[in-house]
């Protein structure tokens, strides 16, 4: 069972997410805050694996919140929700150690399969969070007396390329294999070792670094 806990000052946002998610017979939603305090205070009892933060709120923000829970809690994992797209939360939110970063629109659908992506250790990123990754670490490159990154010490394959250059666009590992004609288990173990290449800890890492060492494209979309 995947124990999950809500943090959002809107009610039917948390009463939404609450039920969408325990459609899923593997999912528990144990416990809710409408403030960032209380989460911080109450989440030591329950002990949930994956915690889904507001980003705005009254006194303290989820961006905050999530570092604070991150230091005190290393093996929870944080995803932090917004309708606000702007790429200092982005940015910020990744930094405090948010294991995702999506918008409220996302699909009902698409909830459960990120619960269980995030248990598993994976990051997830609203494609469009990826896009304003990618635009703020080109801007960052250019900056005049701006320190370039550090070149990877082992060159990635023709095929880490191609792979790291679909995760940059948000795709799954499912999707990248199918798109390049081979299996799951074949792009997991690509992804391995382009994160141990690049020194990355998780998918939006890679990109960051990819971009800030021209692997992949810097050019805004």
């Amino acid at each position: 069972m995947i124990r999950v806990y809500l943090v959002d000052d809107h009610d039917l946002i948390r009463t939404g997410l609450r039920q969408i998610l325990e459609l899923d017979p593997a999912i528990a939603v144990v416990g809710e805050a409408s403030r960032a305090l209380d989460a911080i205070r109450l989440v030591e009892a329950v002990q949930p694996d994956v915690i889904f933060m507001d980003i705005r709120m009254p006194g303290m923000n989820g961006i905050e919140a999530t570092r604070i829970l991150r230091d005190k809690h290393p093996k929870m994992k944080v995803v932090l929700l917004t309708n606000f797209d702007e790429k200092e939360y982005l940015i910020e939110g990744l930094k405090a150690g948010a294991a995702g970063f999506l918008l409220k629109e996302i699909g009902k659908g698409e909830l459960h399969k990120i619960v269980h992506a995030v248990h598993e250790g994976k990051s997830v990123l609203d494609p469009s969070a990826t896009s304003i990754l990618i635009k703020e670490t080109f801007h960052n490159s250019i900056q005049p007396g701006k320190a370039p990154a550090p070149i990877p010490s082992e060159k990635l394959t023709t095929r880490e390329f191609e792979v790291l250059e679909l995760i940059s666009r948000g795709m799954s590992n499912k999707e990248i294999g199918a798109k390049l004609f081979v299996t799951d288990q074949t792009i997991k173990f690509h992804v391995k070792t382009i994160f141990r290449k690049l020194g990355a800890k998780s998918r939006s890492e890679a990109v960051y670094k990819a971009v800030q060492n021209s692997l992949i494209s810097q050019k805004p979309s």
